[in-house]
């Protein structure tokens, strides 16, 4: 591979496929440690995630288009491409490049369809180089800006996974990275503390993300990382982690924390391996388990694996219960009798269901007399 050449920082260049380098490390693929980090493996990792099928059909008959550049850091091994993994994903397969000989079933109606084109040219391609020390900075504040305050943007673990890169390996403060890329509702913080979080309980093997039942997208489908800073955005579960307000580096957690924070997980996503369901349907109900965390009764339910709803109706207060539970049995059997007037049940379901309908009745009698004790002031016990 030739030598990179030192272009200014920022400035488009002309460059062979050959240059350029995938990035193993970009923060968009975040599950690629289970494949290796070979340029091979990045690219298969980027077919089988991200899908390339719509770059290579406008590649196989358009070329590769001058006005979307991708952007590269100069490295002594070459070009890595900081954005544009998929479309240079893409150019390798039609060029046949060894990079993607795992793909060729992928990519082969495309090679013809561009041979059928006269071969649109995809190489050289244009590339935007950031090279020298005061170069890597810009580029920081583009891809900042471009991809976690604008509108092209990557997802919540890619955001935090490139942001923990740039404090860890660039020397830079996290209000300044948040001042550079104009972050005012402190979303770095939030992506910072849920990303640490899940590293120190993965390393603390409180957490194993490929036990999760609920699956998340984008860089990370094991499960669904954006319930993690949401959840850290409640008090509640903040006061259970032990963790304080604006905590966004390594091992947040203390050590004592590790196992609550593994209980954590396992309420929200279940967890396979032990056979326990989550506690929550959607991320709605986040804030209702964030709640639950601080109240020991309660506590002590999430960790026994119930639910939410299971939760709430366990403490519902006998009050509530008796009005809103009667009302709704009420609702119920007069929907029923209605509907029975209407339309001819069959014999076989009648017979079926009419035990469990005496038994039903007798419930109701039961409880009318203990509402009659009650009511007459009595105990009941008598």
């Amino acid at each position: 591979m030739n030598s990179p050449i030192d272009h200014p920082a920022g400035k488009k260049a002309e460059l062979k496929l050959s240059e350029l380098l995938l990035d193993a490390n970009n923060p968009r693929f975040g599950g690629l440690s289970k494949s290796g980090n070979q340029q091979s493996d990045v690219l298969e990792h980027i077919v089988d995630t991200f899908g390339v099928d719509d770059l290579l059909s406008s590649l196989s008959v358009n070329g590769y288009f001058e006005a979307e550049p991708l952007v590269a850091r100069a490295t002594p091994d070459g070009y890595v491409i900081a954005e544009g993994n998929r479309r240079l994903a893409a150019c390798l397969m039609l060029a046949g490049d060894d990079r993607a000989r795992r793909v060729e079933d992928k990519s082969a109606k495309y090679r013809g369809a561009w041979e059928q084109h006269g071969k649109p040219s995809i190489d050289p391609v244009p590339v935007i180089v950031f090279s020298g020390d005061g170069a890597q900075k810009e580029l920081l504040s583009y891809l900042g800006v471009r991809h976690i305050s604008a509108s092209k943007s990557w997802d919540s673990y890619a955001k935090a996974a490139w942001v923990a890169e740039v404090v860890e390996k660039h020397d830079l403060a996290v209000k300044d990275i948040a001042t550079m890329i104009g972050d005012q509702h402190q979303t770095i913080d939030r992506l910072l503390q849920g990303y640490y979080l899940v590293k120190q309980l993965v390393d603390a093997g409180e957490f194993r993300p490929t036990d999760s039942l609920r699956g998340g997208r984008g860089s990370v489908t094991d499960y669904p990382f954006s319930w993690v800073y949401t959840i850290l955005g409640y008090q509640a579960a903040r006061k259970y982690l032990e963790i304080e307000p604006g905590t966004s580096g390594p091992n947040p957690l203390k050590e004592k924390g590790t196992k609550k924070g593994g209980a954590l997980m396992r309420a929200m996503f279940g967890d396979r391996k032990q056979g326990r369901s989550s506690s929550v349907k959607d991320s709605r109900q986040l804030g209702q388990l964030a709640s639950m965390l601080v109240n020991p009764e309660t506590l002590t339910m999430i960790e026994q694996g119930k639910s939410v709803e299971e939760i709430e109706a366990a403490i519902t207060p006998i009050n509530d219960k008796l009005r809103l539970g009667i009302e709704q049995v009420r609702e119920i059997l007069r929907d029923l009798v209605a509907r029975m007037d209407e339309v001819e049940v069959e014999r076989e379901v009648a017979t079926s269901v009419l035990n469990p309908a005496e038994r039903a009745a007798a419930l109701s009698q039961s409880l009318v007399r203990k509402l009659q004790d009650v009511a007459r002031g009595n105990s009941g016990e008598g």
